[in-house]
């Protein structure tokens, strides 16, 4: 039932929003063959590599955004049952099956209530499937704990460098993992250390060679300690599931019978967040999707508030309250996060505003107004975001010649392709009336000497006919100071 219910709400509106940089190279990507997916691997996003040919097997060079983000609506969905019975069993040792029951119902229902697991539940990239996986390895470790049997902890081996496929940094899990096998026997302890060593053997390969391509987090910088408060809000969906969710982990730490629940959920639900955030001020690694996969450990942590205990005195003064605290406790927690969180459910599935980026919004315009034979220009041009556009939607830019594009993203093994020297810039606009130059929104932005000289060029003469400002974009249109005038006008407010 819960698997059903979470695909339900993941996959409602998933057409809707716009698709962002990212999902675009992941279209992009997958629209090549093997071969040429193969190549581009070599030199950058080997970390995607697995997530790339697993939509190019299923959906080919016709492969979609839509397509694309269902591997994400599908993991996402099967996360919840999961949850579901990972909490259970933490839970029942403790409490009874009823109690625990309702521990599992809560978990999966604060999972596909949280707006954050929507919004990374529809995006055409690896993190829902990382996070399903990482879900997997916590019920294998858990399962392996309580057994002799050696096959939970085989299973358990096989889902590390299966993670580390799919992101690498979903293996922040690991010390939460670590740390629960302390809490344990002598002999899940040795166990749990052959198995980890044993599925970190496995993974090394991978990511000694990840490790080369490390400049592709470069962009990211030490994050200040307001973004450590805004991720948990945004994680959370609004202040007010913040503040619950605090009392919540209160209560649980203060009076929780189900304390193996309450240890899962503290390791891999609250532990990773500030834990990375501090490495992030030597190593910088901080951002939002990196932390999706610790959000099944945050349902855990505050389901743990289902299991709690009512005090003595209130005990003794009631025999009802024992019984309806529970679900009292659940029914708060789960409705509380859904409608705090109503508001993000609905902006993360707007069709501008979902995924922060309007590129399908930049295509749309271009296309409905250039003519056959236009130029085209990005600037900045080293920005992947920009060029990646007429690769994702190449029937809008139909007819368009791409000025500074010297050799195609598939055939150079790149993302988005070559750029001509600086020095034939002119060369290749000479001749050229109107030229489009997609950007950034609000003034232009030159990165380097190709930029300044593209905007030069086009300032010495070209004139501006042209001017609108989508969500993170900007589209200009250029033309030759001798020419007609414009037959657009410039577009209302900008």
């Amino acid at each position: 039932m819960s698997a059903l219910v979470a695909l339900a709400v993941f996959s409602w509106r998933v057409g809707v929003p716009s698709p962002w940089r990212d999902e675009a190279v992941t279209v992009a990507v997958a629209r090549r063959s093997a071969e040429e997916i193969w190549r581009l691997v070599q030199h950058v996003d080997l970390v995607h590599a697995p997530f790339y040919f697993l939509v190019h097997s299923l959906f080919g060079p016709s492969t979609t955004v839509v397509q694309a983000r269902w591997p994400s609506v599908l993991a996402a969905a099967a996360t919840a049952p999961l949850l579901h019975g990972l909490a259970r069993r933490l839970a029942l040792p403790a409490v009874g099956p009823r109690t625990a029951r309702l521990a599992g119902v809560t978990a999966a229902a604060l999972w596909v209530a949280t707006p954050l697991v929507s919004r990374y539940a529809q995006e055409a990239r690896p993190y829902a499937l990382a996070t399903l996986v990482a879900t997997a390895s916590a019920y294998l470790l858990v399962r392996g704990s309580g057994s002799a049997r050696w096959g939970w902890w085989a299973g358990y081996a096989v889902s590390l460098p299966l993670l580390a496929a799919l992101n690498t940094l979903a293996l922040m899990v690991l010390p939460a993992h670590a740390g629960w096998l302390l809490l344990r026997g002598a002999g899940a302890r040795r166990r749990g250390a052959l198995a980890g060593g044993a599925g970190a053997l496995l993974a090394l390969p991978l990511l000694v060679a990840q490790s080369t391509q490390q400049g592709q987090v470069a962009f990211l910088r030490p994050p200040p300690l307001r973004q450590l408060g805004e991720h948990v809000v945004f994680a959370l969906g609004s202040p007010v599931t913040v503040a619950l969710a605090a009392v919540a982990v209160v209560l649980a730490v203060r009076w929780a019978r189900a304390r193996a629940l309450l240890e899962v959920g503290l390791l891999w639900g609250a532990v990773p967040v500030p834990a990375l955030w501090l490495l992030s001020q030597a190593h910088p690694l901080w951002t939002t999707r990196y932390l999706v996969v610790v959000t099944p450990g945050t349902c855990l942590l505050l389901a743990a508030a289902v299991t709690v205990a009512a005090p003595r005195r209130w005990r003794a003064r009631s025999q009802v309250l024992p019984a309806v605290l529970p679900a009292v406790v659940a029914l708060v927690l789960v409705a509380a996060t859904a409608v705090a969180g109503l508001r993000m459910q609905l902006v993360f599935r707007d069709a501008e505003l979902g995924h922060a980026e309007d590129l399908r919004g930049t295509a749309e315009h271009i296309a409905e107004h250039a003519r056959p034979g236009d130029g085209l220009l990005f600037v900045p041009d080293g920005e992947y975001r920009y060029r990646v556009l007429t690769q994702l939607y190449p029937d809008a830019f139909e007819g368009l010649r791409d000025l500074a594009l010297a050799e195609p993203a598939a055939e150079s093994a790149t993302l988005v392709g070559t750029v001509v020297p600086t020095g034939e810039l002119a060369g290749a606009l000479e001749g050229t009336r109107r030229i489009w130059v997609v950007g950034g929104a609000g003034p232009l932005v030159t990165a380097g000497e190709q930029d300044r000289e593209t905007v030069r060029l086009l300032q010495e003469d070209y004139r501006l006919a042209h001017e609108r400002h989508l969500r993170a974009f900007g589209v200009r249109l250029y033309v030759a100071q001798d020419g007609p005038g414009a037959v657009l006008e410039a577009a209302p407010g900008t």
